[in-house]
């Protein structure tokens, strides 16, 4: 009987979901760090075909005897390495969150031009305000606008894929060259970076964050931006400079800011901390939220169901999909 360990405070309130689309012959371990021991974590390990979760309680790996995957319920594999993961085992992640993301950019986009939201309140409070009907305010638009994806990977397919139904006009950057995509109008390398930030009326992050990409988007690359530009975070907070993106958006040299990635989080001993070190709150030309922009009940069944089939792959003696990379830390004896 294959077993399945489902690990860390994240992974385990899905467990529901692996047995719905897992075949019934797969036994389901599960570890709770608020609850179980480490030493509790190794006995199941010792066991597990496949572990599923994040952060391991443990500083170096045994030798585990039926392990032949790692497999990460969810994109960011930050918190390891292939220095930090068993050696010879394959660790993969998963998607399947794209889509959300690219409707929260389309929403952005659409409300910063809009501000539905504004004639929400505005009519509420005083109705017509004494206007005729063809006498309204006017709101922006966004087809002809310039869009530019820093990071075009599958979150930037499926953002292009929708921007250019609104007619926008797309610019695109990746690690690697590779041939122009569908809907873009350019994909160029870190070269364009330049040509990207002066060209684009909204710039949209979502790219990794390595040791490359941070701080990427310091104060010469932010003010090189239009001055009605507007930057959309939807990677990670520290690609962009927190002190150097605070600033021109409170001396307003650049439009606005829409994010959703943070630079303080919640750790595992539940402190509470203020996501910014910055009063972000406290400016008018910003809409914030909290790493919410892919947290729909949609995306989470998808990705369980990703999962599932992964680990169906492994017991069939597939290549699994989505590898990362291998381990590489030597195992104890």
């Amino acid at each position: 009987m294959p077993t399945a360990l489902v690990q860390g405070s994240i992974a385990i309130q899905y467990v529901h979901l692996l047995r719905k689309n897992l075949p019934l012959h797969w036994d389901i371990l599960t570890w709770d760090p608020e609850q179980d021991s480490p030493d509790l974590f190794l006995e199941k390990a010792m066991e597990a075909d496949v572990i599923i979760g994040g952060k391991k309680p443990l500083q170096s790996w045994p030798k585990l005897p039926k392990l032949k995957m790692f497999q990460i319920p969810w994109t960011g594999y930050d918190f390891c390495s292939p220095q930090t993961m068993p050696q010879g085992i394959p660790v993969c992640n998963c998607y399947e969150h794209e889509t959300t993301m690219a409707e929260y950019v389309m929403l952005a986009m659409l409300e910063w031009q809009i501000r539905l939201s504004r004639m929400d309140r505005r009519i509420r409070e005083k109705g017509w305000d004494g206007r005729q009907v063809g006498k309204g305010l006017y709101h922006g638009e966004i087809r002809g606008k310039t869009l530019g994806i820093l990071g075009y990977g599958h979150i930037g397919r499926e953002i292009a894929k929708r921007a250019s139904a609104f007619e926008m006009r797309i610019l695109g950057i990746r690690r690697k060259e590779e041939s122009k995509p569908e809907f873009l109008d350019w994909l160029g390398t870190p070269e364009r970076l330049p040509e990207l930030l002066e060209q684009s009326d909204f710039l949209v992050v979502c790219c990794d964050l390595n040791s490359k990409t941070e701080g990427m988007l310091g104060k010469k690359e932010l003010e090189s931006m239009k001055k009605d530009a507007v930057l959309i975070n939807v990677a990670r907070g520290r690609v962009v400079d927190e002190q150097a993106l605070y600033q021109v958006l409170l001396e307003q040299k650049i439009g606005g800011a829409i994010i959703d990635v943070w630079y303080n989080y919640i750790g595992a001993d539940k402190k509470e901390v203020w996501p910014s070190n910055y009063p972000f709150q406290d400016l008018e030309n910003v809409i914030l939220s909290a790493h919410e922009s892919a947290w729909t009940r949609e995306q989470i069944e998808r990705r369980w169901k990703f999962v599932a089939g992964n680990l169906e792959r492994v017991e069939q003696n597939l290549p699994p999909e989505n590898l990362v990379f291998y381990g590489e830390q030597p195992l104890e004896m």
